[in-house]
């Protein structure tokens, strides 16, 4: 083979070469193209939930459904923000800890916001505590500077009740409702307003309250009405060391000495004999016969 034949071979040789890598390169470059391209076209639906969740923003949505969830191991209520679900546990309803069913919820307009973003399974996490924070912290500021709220019963209790005033919760005593024994249940159903003030705060963070006006009984019974060995329907209204009283009238209490035949409780009804009758020393004695059904 003559040197001219040689030099040919050699170049074509370097050409085969650089083509292969100018082939390299090419598609090298056309990755790396195609790579921008998927990121610049990549879905951008959530950056505006990561959004939501850098500004704090307020949302409102209605209550879809509340149930017990496997996989959040939890009870969680479901919402939807622009067509995305939105999953909210118990602990992250209220800043306080609760165990109220969550059932109540369901078809009501809730305000929230979001906490976490689930790309991988396509769902959004919610939160009202930091809002039900403010909201108690503002209702507690504007209680204690003396402003009156209208709030609404929402549980009656043995010791009290449970009201709201607007989205809050708050406690009223047996003892702070009324000038004598007479319970807020007696007075008050479910559904039922009141116009409230300030009591004050337990160390618990519960808010307490007392009507603007304490109830009276104006009604009264003559000890002349009662007489030893009567049977009456009566409410055990306290309970001391040393004895139980029982209120039998309005505005009349009666002491006894503690059953040892049964276990009773603040609020419960019972059956009650008279036994003594003290006109002098205007006071009545008699004894718990048996509970009466509560329900």
């Amino acid at each position: 083979m003559g040197i001219r034949n040689l030099v040919k071979k050699w170049i074509r040789v370097q050409n085969k070469e650089s083509a292969i890598s100018d082939v390299t390169v090419l598609e090298k470059s056309e990755n790396v193209f195609f790579e921008t391209e998927q990121e610049i076209s990549r879905p951008t639906e959530y950056d505006a939930f990561y959004d939501m969740i850098d500004q704090e923003t307020e949302l409102t949505g209605t209550v879809l459904l509340s149930q017990y969830d496997e996989e959040f191991g939890n009870d969680i209520l479901k919402l939807v923000v622009n067509g995305m679900p939105v999953f909210i546990v118990r602990e992250d309803l209220a800043f306080k800890k609760q165990q109220l069913p969550l059932a109540h919820y369901v078809g009501e307009t809730i305000y929230f916001q979001l906490i976490e973003v689930n790309e991988e399974k396509g769902f959004l996490i919610g939160s009202t505590k930091k809002i039900k924070e403010k909201e108690f912290d503002r209702l507690h500021m504007q209680l204690k500077e003396g402003k009156t709220f209208q709030a609404k019963v929402t549980k009656i209790l043995r010791y009290g009740a449970y009201l709201v005033i607007g989205d809050t919760s708050v406690q009223m005593l047996n003892k702070d409702f009324a000038e004598d024994h007479t319970t807020i249940g007696d007075i008050l159903t479910i559904g039922d307003s009141i116009e409230v003030r300030f009591n004050r705060i337990t160390e618990n963070k519960n808010l307490r309250v007392e009507p603007l006006v304490k109830y009276k009984n104006e009604v009264s019974v003559s000890l002349a009405d009662i007489e030893p060995n009567q049977v009456v329907l009566g409410t055990v209204r306290n309970i001391k060391k040393w004895g139980i009283f029982v209120r039998i009238a309005p505005n009349l209490d009666a002491l006894c000495s503690i059953p040892t035949h049964l276990e009773v409780r603040e609020g419960d009804k019972v059956s009650f004999k008279i036994t003594q009758v003290l006109t002098e020393e205007k006071r009545i004695r008699g004894k718990i016969v048996r509970l009466v059904n509560n329900n």
